[in-house]
Order: structure tokens, then sequence, then C-alpha cells
């Protein structure tokens, strides 16, 4: 059942000229630039119908209560602020945060995905959310027109690049709304962890953000080894045609790489990632991955075939094997 609290919360109503944008550290300013958020807004597809369409298309396949919770969740605003910075290791950083109401998958209510765009005369690249806060680069054209874009992966709402996206294939209509500290401090002050806003030192100063990286300050060991498998999946991707090839070998990789013979407490954020690959349409799984599954269990899957890439999978993911995006 879908269970919705903190509306007020999530809807600022303080009017224009009451909002104040002091939320960041000494030496920075920030202000609400409309005009310049407006036209580096990034390219994007899927934000406001995407949970929808996956319904449409999946909706016989991916779990019933995912479904309830994709139909139930609704894209709020996305919203923006200009942050600059003097110096060699400062600049112009756009912030925007894409807020919907609901999160299908991990379901809970309220959900924040950022991606900064940063200015570097007439050079720009990104920083987005991969997945659960991995933090990656993508290097921008300087226009919308010259691509590439990004993705909204259903049911995450954290994104993808898409190299070949063009405007007329992406989201219109998106009106940057001000990004204030009246909305920040009302998202910092939910009661519920899982619905709470959580970033904060690099939404005070995102000249400290790296990419490959964390969007959050201390991240815990299920969200590192979650972004640690996404890294040796798009590494994987990269090397082979098949996208299908590469996820699986990715798998394979994180197994050694982000978990380990000695690091098996890790397993289960590995295997909670899957899960939630399957149940947003990513992933599928020959046989379910029960709490009795190993290393070796794990291994001898990805060996039979038993998890593969679904066709939305492939469509999605493959423009994390492009050379378009940044290999830092």
């Amino acid at each position: 059942m879908v269970e919705k609290r903190f509306g007020e919360h999530l809807r600022v109503r303080t009017k224009p000229h009451k909002m104040t944008f002091n939320n960041h550290e000494v030496g920075i300013k920030a202000e609400f630039n409309q005009g310049l958020l407006q036209e580096h807004l990034p390219l994007t597809q899927g934000v406001g119908t995407g949970d929808q369409m996956l319904v449409k298309t999946l909706g016989k396949v991916i779990p019933k209560s995912t479904i309830e919770a994709l139909s139930s969740t609704e894209f709020i605003d996305v919203f923006g602020r200009v942050l600059e910075m003097p110096g060699p290791r400062g600049g112009i950083c756009l912030q925007y945060l894409y807020v919907w109401d609901y999160q299908a998958v991990p379901a809970h209510e309220a959900d924040y995905e950022p991606i900064f765009v940063y200015l570097n005369g007439d050079k720009r690249h990104a920083i987005y959310d991969l997945v659960h806060y991995c933090a990656r680069r993508l290097e921008l054209g300087y226009s919308k027109a010259d691509g590439p874009g990004l993705r909204m992966i259903p049911g995450w709402h954290s994104f993808l690049p898409a190299p070949r996206l063009r405007p007329t294939q992406g989201d219109s209509n998106l009106e940057v709304k001000p990004l204030s500290d009246q909305h920040l401090d009302a998202w910092y002050s939910i009661p519920v962890e899982s619905a709470r806003f959580k970033i904060r030192r690099h939404m005070a100063n995102p000249f400290l953000l790296e990419a490959p990286g964390h969007f959050l300050e201390s991240p815990d060991e299920n969200s590192k080894t979650m972004c640690c498998t996404f890294l040796e999946i798009e590494s994987a991707l990269r090397e082979f045609e098949d996208p299908r090839k590469g996820v699986v070998e990715g798998v394979k990789r994180a197994l050694t790489k982000c978990v380990g013979i000695f690091g098996l407490y890790r397993l289960g954020a590995l295997v909670q990632l899957l899960l939630e690959m399957n149940q947003i349409g990513l992933l599928q799984l020959g046989q379910p991955l029960g709490e009795s599954l190993n290393l070796g269990r794990l291994n001898a899957l990805l060996q039979e075939g038993l998890i593969s890439l679904t066709d939305m999978g492939k469509n999605l993911i493959q423009g994390l094997g492009d050379r378009r995006e940044s290999a830092d």
C-alpha cells in the first residue's frame, strides 16, 4: 500500500520574494537565475512519464506492489540554483534537483535526484546520480542540441547516459523552480529517514564533489557496494559489444572486486541491487534469489545464464558503455 505523509514538506509554499539562498559554505555565492538554469537544463527523457510507461510496457511482468507504487508516483518539479566560487578550485555550478513524491524501488515516500552542471568557458560537464547516490561524470556539448542526454530509470529515478538522445525526444515543458533555503530546510527536516533529503556537504559546496565518487559525505557499505558494482558493469560494457554479456561480466567482476571472499557481508547489497534491477524490468532472473544464496551459487547462476539483461534493460543501459561518457 502506497502511503504519502509528507506532501506539505515536499511542496513548499514560500512566496518567491521571501525565499533565501544562503545554504552554502563561506566564499560561495548562491542565487536563483532562471534564465541561466533554463538554458543549461540537461536534456533528459522520462522524468515525467517514465514510471507510467514502465507500467504500460511491463505491467504483466513486474510485481504488483511495484505497479501500484509506479502508478501512484507523481513528479513534482525540477528545482535549481546557481552557485559560484572564485579561484582555481571554484567556478560555476548549476544544481538541479528532480523531485518525486514517491519512489517505487526500493519503495519509500519522497525521492530527490541530483544533476549538477559545471560551466567552464565553452565547456560543460554534468555529475549525476547513477544509482543509490553514486556520482558519475558526463561530458556535455555546449547546447542541448549537441547532446548527450540522460535517460531516467523508471522506478529508481536515477539516470543513465543517453548519447543519441535528441531534443525532440527529450522531456519538454520542464520549468526550473527555485531551490531555496526554505525547500532544503523542509526536505532536511522530514522525520522519516527514508523520505528525508540526505545530500548536505555537496549541496553546500559542489566543487568538492568528485566523480566517480558519491553524493553523500559518508555512504554506508551497502551504497558503496552498489556503486562499485555499477562501475564494474560500466567497465565491462565498454569491452563487450553485446550489453547482455557486458552486464553479466560486470556482475562477475563485482563479486570479486566489490564483495570478495573477505567481504561476504557485502553480498546482500549486491543481491539487493540485482533484485531492484529485476523489479524495474532491467534484469530477468531465471530463479528467485533466496536468503541462502552464497557466492558460489551466484557465480553458478551467472554461468548458467539465469541472470540476464531484458530487452528494456538493453535499451536503457547501453549508454553506459558509450565512449562519449567521461572515463575520468
